[in-house]
């Protein structure tokens, strides 16, 4: 039989999982575990039994006589939560029948044989956040086909080969288009380095510009390295920047994500679009910095293409915007991104790095505190634009991981296991007291000197709790973020 997966068509990333372990006979009431995965591995890795009538069973790839079991016994009104019990079952009977229904959108919804009118139904809502090694979400049945009660059913492959890897590379890098007015321009580690000093909170010790190979290669504990860096270094040095790619692939994935992660020497503070309410009203809107909050040594963002491993087509980008990722799906790519022949274009906002589709504010993180008569709408701002310099991630990138590949393997990059922070140690960032003044007057203008005091005070306590970080010095590795394990 053919490996598959049996992915959502509404969330993407959430596969079915079958988790087998200690299902060795046959129980009337099923036994086992059956959820999602933010990635395919072994668990997500199904076998269809067909049948001459057109059904078929659901069974594991990895447990041997394993298969899905939809129980929808005195399911009979949905609340909108779905119903009945979705486990394993060893070997198949009735439970363990179902049937495709196809759909409009050439997705397909799996009704069971035994009980009419019940459908698969696959919540991946959490995965949005993060999977984990024992899945995650919901999987039960439904009386009817909706958004969760639809599947996308792959065949599995094999992970593209290093050759396969650095055509998709060079047919589809992305170009990262910086903002005209960048102060802290993208770099190299190899030249950051040069502005560091490594330093050992256990012995003291500091080794001023370490070679990538001295930085250390295996974690034992936290706080233990931290980089101090030379002022000198926070404009960064484009002329030396690139993509560190990391090829991601699991046993049972029918994707390859291209992982381009971007360092800058330096994180930039934020801005705001701040709107001062009267009465319900604007009476005056501005743009102000929020320096020093959002600034911190060391920054990494990415930007993911995923790859069919079969078709080596590019069929969804992720773009990284402030600690989490943003999904673009195959049939979405040609309205959201420009290209610049195959190749889509990416715009870094100003400062911060985040990655976006186009230019513009792109405001996120909107909070409102309304009070009568006067209010607060704000906005974080992360502006994007044309007309600054550019960085060609199809010929300007290094292949940092991909370790699915043995014979034909890139070259070893010890950098990429060095665990700890790429700045300092020990510090706090908080919002100056000047900066609360420039956001009255971003939003009010001549306007807030008609606030009442007591008013002032009420509105700026609203808006700091959201807004006053504690020590966010020094991006963590990639390695240590969710995203270099697929976890988006």
């Amino acid at each position: 039989m053919t490996n598959i997966t049996i992915r959502s068509a509404t969330f993407p990333n959430t596969y079915l999982r079958l988790d087998g372990r200690g299902v060795k006979k046959f129980n009337n009431s099923g036994s086992g575990r059956v959820n999602c995965q933010s990635y395919v591995g072994p668990y997500e890795t199904l076998q269809l039994k067909e049948h001459s009538d057109g059904t078929f069973g659901i069974c594991s790839a990895t447990f041997e006589d394993v298969y899905l079991r939809l129980d929808a016994k005195g399911f009979k009104k949905s609340g909108g939560k779905g119903g009945g019990v979705a486990n394993c079952q060893f070997g198949a009977s009735d439970d363990e029948q179902f049937k495709f229904v196809d759909q409009p959108d050439g997705s397909k919804a799996i009704a069971s044989v035994k009980w009419p009118g019940v459908y698969l139904r696959m919540d991946g809502t959490p995965i949005e956040v993060a999977g984990n090694d024992n899945g995650i979400g919901v999987v039960n049945g439904e009386l009817s086909i909706g958004p969760w009660e639809k599947f996308i059913i792959s065949d599995v492959t094999v992970p593209l080969t290093r050759s396969e890897i650095d055509t998709a590379i060079q047919k589809y890098g992305p170009i990262l288009k910086i903002h005209p007015k960048e102060p802290y321009q993208p770099c190299s580690i190899e030249w950051y380095l040069t502005h560091c000093t490594l330093v050992d909170a256990r012995t003291s010790d500091r080794t001023p510009k370490p070679e990538p190979n001295q930085l250390p290669q295996k974690f034992d504990g936290d706080k233990h390295y931290s980089l101090d860096v030379d002022l000198s270094a926070k404009p960064g040095d484009l002329s030396t920047a690139k993509a560190y790619v990391h090829a991601f692939w699991k046993p049972g994935m029918t994707v390859t994500d291209l992982q381009f992660w971007f360092f800058s020497a330096y994180n930039g503070p934020a801005s705001a679009h701040i709107e001062g309410l009267a009465f319900g009203k604007t009476v005056h809107s501005g743009d102000p910095t929020l320096a020093p909050l959002g600034e911190h040594w060391a920054d990494w963002e990415y930007i993911t293409l995923r790859i069919d491993n079969k078709t080596k087509d590019l069929v969804a980008i992720c773009l990284s915007q402030h600690g989490a990722g943003h999904w673009t799906s195959h049939s979405a790519i040609p309205s959201t991104y420009k290209f610049d022949s195959t190749h889509p274009i990416v715009y870094a906002s100003l400062n911060g790095h985040a990655n976006y589709p186009s230019v513009g504010p792109n405001y996120m993180q909107h909070h409102k505190f309304p009070s009568i008569p006067f209010g607060l709408d704000f906005n974080l701002r992360n502006e994007t634009a044309d007309g600054g310099a550019t960085l060609d991630c199809s010929k300007n990138y290094q292949v940092v991981l991909a370790d699915f590949l043995k014979e034909d393997a890139y070259p070893d990059v010890p950098w990429v296991r060095y665990a700890y922070r790429w700045g300092p140690e020990g510090t706090a960032i908080n919002m100056a007291p000047n900066q609360v003044s420039e956001i009255m007057k971003a939003g009010f203008g001549d306007f807030a000197d008609r606030i009442p005091g007591d008013e002032l005070i009420q509105l700026v306590g609203a808006l700091l709790p959201f807004f006053v970080k504690a020590d966010i010095n020094g991006a963590l590795a990639p390695s240590q973020q969710k995203t270099w394990l697929g976890q988006y």
